[in-house]
């Protein structure tokens, strides 16, 4: 052989030879491959090929002739429908659910199809549906559907709730906090239960909410708020202690303090207001403990001292007017631990001691305070004419009227005054009756005077029931009474009744006003003489009776078919006779 046969030139053919004979062999492997590759390969190959369509006809094919692969291809063209299906799901909702509900007749349990199908039909408008789609078993067989079932029924809840229809709203607010525990959701649960005046059901909701509300929700704590406010309030109104202490007890961020002690505040004063009195002073006396001493809000404890002030004023003025001095006085002091500067509580402890008879001590007390204290003048009044009955006692008459006119002086317009006027008209003798009077009314009078004293008994009676209309108008919560006035009342009221049995009412004028009736109900004429003349007044029959006003009073006569009758008229009366 030549000598430069193995020359570069010579060698590069060579090399050629055995590159192509590489690239054959390659060809001819993947030939050999691709025409013994099973149809779930050629799916494969499709599929990275991005070819749907072949992928699926290979798919078929392996589900339908290779039953080793069935189940794998089963899966993977559940699979392949479901990627079509997203590729779908905005623009083409309809499309999208056709592709997924293929994918789960292949993979009933594959969750992520569930949420899609659920997703592609609410974009259809049909929400129902949807919700009950992902809700199979309420949501609890797929865990991956939680999360939007759950906004599907607070969308349906809301439409719902705005058409009024609490109990589907309730419904569906319930389930969706169950799947996905949220303040808000359940806040929603407490306003339907509100709507449909399930107190139960929405304190359970609010239970389930108060652990969600978080410090930074505003808008929870809020509402919230609004919540125990309605409920407290309507359950004290209720007298429901219990449920009102249920609800103080929720304790969210944002529930406590200013608030939540004008709460507290508020249900005593309603439970004092339903005479529960023991109920709301143990509840006010507990705000003031030791337990609040540092939560306390300085305004709020001012507010708390006054209540209880109030109320141990209150229960001292009843006593007071019921003459129970030493419980006056006890609940008098208690005011006064209360709100210690309060001129008016030792205004009242005056009138305590003056109903001990020492009126004299009680005088000086309140001539100490300053006048400008509300009620100075009235306890004033009020004591003087205590002076009245103790002078009157002790037969000092002289006395008792210018203890009387001192009384009037202070304060002429107060019932106990009144009172005080009348112990003095019931000993001042008539204006006008002589000897001769006396004697005809002992043959025809209507009223049969106790020793033949002819005294202003009308007029007395006509200052108590003055006395008796004022107090009703200065009300059950007015304190300033004469100590055991009602009795005082009531027993000079008793000993005028025994002989003088017809109502008084007070007359302003000086005249006497009669209103004349029959027993009987008949009616009739009644001839009506006086110094001035003689008047006929016809009373009809089964009428309330006929008023004449005489304007001179004094003996007066009644002519009755004949029968005379008399009786003293007096000012300032309106007397109702029955004849």
């Amino acid at each position: 052989m030549a000598p430069g046969w193995y020359s570069t030139g010579a060698i590069l053919p060579l090399a050629r030879m055995r590159s192509s004979f590489s690239v054959c062999a390659t060809l001819l492997a993947a030939s050999i491959l691709v025409a013994c590759a099973s149809s779930l390969d050629k799916a494969r190959v499709a599929r990275n090929a991005n070819d749907d369509v072949r992928a699926e006809q290979y798919l078929r094919k392996s589900m339908a002739s290779d039953p080793e692969d069935r189940a794998a291809a089963q899966r993977e063209l559940a699979s392949l429908k479901f990627a079509q299906a997203q590729t779908q799901a905005k623009q083409d909702p309809a499309a999208a659910e056709k592709l997924v509900r293929e994918s789960l007749t292949l993979v009933p349990s594959d969750e992520k199809a569930v949420d899609l199908l659920g997703r592609v039909i609410h974009a259809q408008g049909r929400l129902d549906e949807a919700i009950q789609v992902l809700g199979e078993g309420d949501g609890k067989s797929c865990d991956m559907c939680k999360r939007y079932l759950s906004v599907l029924l607070l969308e349906r809840a809301g439409k719902r709730e705005a058409a009024k229809d609490f109990e589907g709203a309730r419904t569906d607010y319930s389930r969706a906090t169950e799947l996905i525990p949220d303040a808000t959701t359940a806040l929603a649960v407490a306003r339907s239960s509100e709507q449909l005046g399930d107190l139960e059901g929405m304190t359970r909701a609010i239970e389930k909410a108060v652990p969600l509300i978080r410090p930074e929700d505003t808008a929870a704590q809020t509402e919230f708020l609004g919540f125990r406010e309605r409920t407290v309030l309507a359950a004290a109104g209720r007298g429901d202690v219990a449920t009102c202490d249920r609800w103080l007890n929720f304790f969210p961020p944002g529930a406590g303090g200013d608030g939540w002690y004008v709460l507290q505040l508020r249900v005593a004063q309603e439970l004092y207001r339903q005479k529960k009195v023991d109920v709301a002073v143990t509840r006010a006396r507990t705000m003031l403990g030791s337990t609040h001493t540092d939560t306390l809000p300085a305004n709020r404890k001012t507010e708390f001292q006054r209540f209880l002030a109030d109320i141990y004023r209150l229960q001292g003025v009843g006593y007071l007017r019921e003459g129970k001095l030493a419980e006056a006085d006890d609940n008098f002091r208690l005011a006064m631990e209360f709100l210690p500067g309060d001129d008016k509580i030792k205004l009242l402890r005056a009138l305590a001691i003056g109903g001990h008879h020492e009126t004299e001590k009680a005088l000086q007390v309140v001539k100490a305070l300053p006048k400008e204290t509300k009620g100075h003048a009235e306890v004033m009044a009020i004591l003087e004419s205590m002076q009245v009955a103790d002078r009157l006692a002790e037969g000092d008459v002289e006395g008792a009227k210018a203890a009387l006119a001192r009384a009037q002086a202070a304060s002429a317009e107060t019932p106990e005054v009144h009172v005080a006027m009348a112990e003095m008209l019931v000993i001042t003798p008539a204006a006008g009756v002589n000897k001769g009077i006396v004697r005809q009314l002992k043959k025809s009078g209507i009223v049969k005077y106790p020793n033949d004293e002819v005294n202003r008994y009308g007029e007395a009676l006509s200052e108590l029931a003055w006395a008796r209309e004022q107090a009703r108008g200065l009300g059950e919560g007015y304190l300033f009474r004469g100590p055991g006035i009602d009795a005082r009342m009531a027993n000079l009221d008793r000993q005028l009744r025994a002989f003088y049995p017809f109502p008084v009412e007070f007359n302003a004028d000086s005249t006497a006003i009669l209103k004349i009736r029959f027993k009987s109900g008949a009616g009739g004429e009644v001839g009506v003489k006086t110094d001035s003349g003689e008047q006929t007044i016809r009373v009809p029959a089964g009428s309330e009776g006929a008023e004449v006003i005489v304007r001179d009073p004094g003996l007066t006569y009644f002519r009755i078919n004949g029968k005379v009758s008399s009786f003293v008229t007096e000012p300032y009366t309106r007397v109702t006779i029955d004849l």
